[in-house]
């Protein structure tokens, strides 16, 4: 089974990929975080965790499903991370998380694809993440056949002290930046309510007619970048960015 999270469409396109080449099924943990339910999956075999990495860790939404979700004992785990720049601790953390759950660890692997982050980073234009997404499907099919020969992925070695202060420096992230008052909506608004519907924690509901941020916010950049109208900003430093609307939208 392959399992993933994903804010504007990167770690969904590489789970369906993996599952396409292993004759699997790519299932989005969105639908369990939205409903705050918790599955209790009882099929063993392999396990494939796909997301994105944030502050140079994988993503703590689905760290924290695993973590809090009954799988098998034993299963064989593997996890693929997305980033633009690097996965950073992911390996160390993923290793550390099979443990805990009794998993058998069988490596990480990244996947370099468009940056979505409009935060304090700029997205591409069309043309230059449609060559970002080209040279990832080599890898994401390297990492596909890897999985489906049962062989352990490899993972990039860290650096001493790097999960210490990595993990140290994402607890600060989190806690103080990953916040929603900055958000806003202009006029350009039509309240076709596609940032409600896509929020993965419910975290946006309408009042007059206007979206409105909750303080349950993982910052995937999906009501930002997914907005129609490009409506919706964060601060004053994304008004005049490009909009990042996934690789289906890129490659169509």
């Amino acid at each position: 089974m392959v399992l993933y999270f994903s804010g504007t469409g990167n770690s969904r396109f590489v789970a369906e990929k993996i599952a396409k080449e292993l004759d699997d099924k790519a299932v989005d943990i969105k639908k369990f975080l939205k409903n705050e339910a918790v599955p209790d999956f009882k099929e063993g075999g392999v396990y494939v965790f796909v997301a994105p990495s944030y502050v140079s860790a994988i993503a703590r939404p689905m760290t924290d499903f695993i973590y809090e979700t009954a799988f098998p004992k034993g299963i064989k785990a593997y996890y693929v991370v997305t980033c633009k720049a690097s996965m950073g601790v992911s390996p160390e953390i993923d290793r550390r998380l099979s443990g805990r759950k009794g998993f058998k660890y069988m490596g990480t692997a990244e996947v370099k694809m468009p940056q979505n982050y409009l935060v304090y980073f700029t997205t591409k234009e069309k043309e230059d993440n449609l060559e970002v997404i080209n040279d990832a499907l080599p890898e994401i099919d390297k990492i596909a056949k890897t999985i489906k020969a049962g062989k352990r992925l490899q993972s990039t070695k860290m650096k001493s002290g790097e999960f210490q202060i990595t993990v140290f420096v994402a607890d600060l992230y989190y806690e103080f930046f990953m916040k929603t008052k900055k958000f806003s909506v202009s006029d350009e608004c039509i309240s076709c309510k596609k940032c409600v519907n896509i929020c993965p924690y419910n975290n946006i509901e309408m009042i007059n007619d206007r979206p409105v941020w909750g303080d349950k916010c993982t910052h995937c950049m999906a009501c930002i970048n997914m907005c129609p109208k490009k409506a919706i900003n964060y601060g004053k430093g994304t008004k005049d960015k490009p909009r990042y609307t996934g690789p289906y939208d890129v490659i169509s």
